[in-house]
């Protein structure tokens, strides 16, 4: 009964009409299966299994008189095709007392795989919805990222919610960071709408019995707010340092409005929508008020020896594999919360989390070689695959892990811990 209490609230419309409050409902759940929520939960869970699980008992345990349809994003396509058109009605609208074994049974069969295209599964997902004559109607996103299309679901929502004044999207942030986070906040914001959050299995055991006495009615009052003369509306990085450049778009038209040293950390911005560019990618969704600030809080990479890896590192999106920073010398680095997966050569440390706030430590292993007499020699894993070169020049950097260096005509087995140096003196 806990995962019933997962929408519990979504569906517990407080409505002042007596009429309306007899009238149907109908909702549209619509759920993420890219290719990141294969990640684990603390119980060992993947997050699309735990998601499996709360569709199939929500599907069981709701009114049954509730028309529901089911949507999936990112299941049908690998990573490597970068379909943004995958998304997909799973099952139409009908009274949950018709379709709840269908909605089970398809969302057990789902496979986390490809991209995450909120904006076309919104949009696809209202045009259904807006054919139902319910009184009232929901849309229900279940996420675990950001937007990895080249679309803005914030914006999207807002213009979905402006064409359909009976209509609310609510989102649920599944083991998100900061960044994803905002952009679902935002999508729920401009769509009168709730975002409830989950960054783990007992997290989301909690939220769901939060959200059972949370009253929709609330979304439906007015607060009066004077904004004080003078006071600007700003967007405010925090952690951010001299030499980094921020730059600030409009969401909706992707005019530049600021650019953002990290000297100073901030800029005035008029009320609105923003993204923000950081290294390693843009911060969708970033919702500016009358006379408020809004922080953006980032994290920190630090490569502890870094400095010396002159043939650098190159960062990588590990839901898109979209190359982010590359070949790039760092000793410690600001970048936007999210996942990356970090590459020396043709090895990696995959799905690095960069958290909110927090210095994310690296300690690569390396192989040196030293003496007169050392030439260029090439590294592979243990079983085969190349991964870079090393000499007297260039160290290389690796995860921890068995390799196997080939000098001289030698081949030599190198044990690395995490942090370790191993060095090869050729006499």
């Amino acid at each position: 009964m806990r995962i019933l209490a997962w929408l519990a609230v979504i569906f517990s419309f407080v409505v002042a009409d007596p009429v309306l409050a007899k009238a149907n409902r109908s909702v549209v759940l619509v759920l993420d299966a890219s290719g990141s929520m294969n990640a684990r939960l603390a119980n060992g869970q993947t997050r699309l299994e735990a998601a499996k699980n709360a569709v199939a008992e929500l599907a069981r345990e709701m009114d049954g008189e509730t028309r529901l349809s089911f949507w999936a994003y990112g299941h049908q396509a690998p990573t490597h095709r970068k379909d943004c058109r995958d998304t997909a009605l799973l099952v139409d609208f009908a009274p949950v007392a018709t379709n709840r074994g269908d909605i089970a049974a398809k969302a057990r069969a789902l496979e986390a795989r490809g991209y995450t295209p909120i904006t076309r599964s919104l949009t696809l997902a209202a045009e259904s919805i807006s054919k139902e004559e319910s009184a009232e109607r929901a849309i229900v996103l279940v996420s675990d990222g950001q937007e990895t299309c080249e679309a803005d679901p914030c914006i999207a929502a807002k213009a979905i919610a402006a064409a359909d004044a009976k209509l609310v999207i609510h989102t649920i942030g599944f083991g998100v960071g900061a960044a994803s986070r905002m952009q679902l906040q935002c999508i729920a914001s401009v769509a009168r709408g709730r975002y409830f959050d989950a960054q783990d299995a007992h997290g989301l055991a909690t939220v769901l019995g939060q959200a059972t006495v949370t009253k929709m009615a609330a979304m439906n009052t007015e607060t009066k707010v004077t904004v004080k003369a003078n006071v600007p509306s700003r967007i405010h990085i925090k952690n951010t340092w001299a030499g980094a450049s921020h730059v600030v778009t409009a969401a909706d038209d992707g005019h530049q409005v600021a650019d953002i040293n990290g000297a100073v950390g901030q800029a005035e911005v008029p009320p609105g929508i923003y993204n923000v560019q950081f290294a390693n990618g843009t911060w969708r969704g970033v919702e500016v008020k009358p006379g408020e600030t809004t922080l953006l809080e980032i994290g920190l990479l630090q490569i502890e020896g870094g400095a010396s890896d002159i043939g650098g590192y190159t960062l990588a999106d590990p839901e898109t594999e979209e190359v982010l920073i590359k070949n790039k010398v760092i000793s410690t680095i600001p970048l936007m919360p999210s996942r990356v997966t970090i590459m020396s050569g043709t090895v990696a440390w995959p799905s690095i989390e960069i958290a909110a706030g927090r210095t994310t430590l690296l300690r690569p292993a390396r192989i040196t070689v030293s003496g007169a007499k050392a030439g260029e020699y090439k590294v592979t894993t243990s079983d085969g695959r190349a991964v870079g070169k090393v000499s007297r020049l260039f160290n290389l950097p690796v995860p921890p892990g068995t390799y196997l260096a080939e000098v001289e005509g030698q081949q030599l087995t190198v044990d690395l811990r995490e942090g370790q140096t191993h060095e090869i003196k050729v006499d």
